[in-house]
């Protein structure tokens, strides 16, 4: 099977791209606080990009997987930074939910709350996405995957993956920080699972103080 990837795959990736940073761009006019503004703006512009990314790959099946995994897969630096910024925007949502308890409008700080647990809920779900995309990358890619050697993720069925297997592996590993009935084959994606089970660690372990954090406030 040839490796080339249509040209639509980079179309549609682009437009995908411009499209969250508009909805993203547009959420900066309402008439609310920067830091809430900010906020809805993370918030409009990572809900448009998952959902338009995770509504194609789940669309697409084992070849246009590989197609896409080979041809639009970021570099590691970038999908890393992702994660960072992730995590940078649920320190910002705990600063609204913490704000919000002090609010003096009900209406305020219900917005507070939900923008909060929005962003909170967005930055899981995109860090996760960001690593099932580059687990589809290093399977796929031939940098990583030289042709004849076993596969460097084996799949139970043992049939050839698409985004929704990887999109599987990238969630349990971020709700467990473990693997489950996926085999880990080769070293880099060794390596790239520790990185993703820790940081999941990190994560999870942040929202759960912030919970525990909100509730005893709640109760006070």
């Amino acid at each position: 099977m040839s490796l080339a990837h249509p040209p639509w795959i980079e179309r549609l990736a682009v437009r995908r791209l411009s499209l969250s940073l508009l909805l993203a761009a547009l959420s900066l006019l309402l008439p609310l606080t920067w830091p809430t503004r900010l906020l809805a703006a993370w918030s409009v512009g990572g809900l448009s990009y998952l959902g338009l990314a995770w509504t194609l790959a789940l669309r697409l099946d084992v070849h246009r997987t590989r197609a896409r995994a080979m041809a639009l897969d970021p570099p590691g630096w970038v999908a890393f930074s992702m994660a960072v910024l992730s995590m940078l925007a649920s320190a910002a949502a705990i600063a609204l939910l913490l704000k919000a308890r002090g609010g003096s409008s009900g209406l305020d700080q219900a917005l507070h709350m939900g923008l909060a647990l929005l962003a909170l809920g967005l930055a899981w779900v995109l860090i996760h996405t960001l690593f099932a995309f580059r687990y589809a990358h290093m399977y796929y890619h031939q940098r990583w995957q030289p042709p004849g050697e076993v596969p460097g993720l084996v799949f139970p069925g043992g049939e050839a993956p698409d985004y929704a297997d990887f999109l599987y592996y990238a969630l349990v590993v971020g709700m467990t920080s473990q693997v489950s009935d996926v085999q880990v084959q080769s070293r880099p994606l060794r390596r790239l699972t520790l990185v993703h089970s820790l940081l999941a660690f990190v994560f999870n372990m942040f929202v759960l103080a912030l919970g525990i954090n909100v509730l005893a406030g709640l109760l006070s």
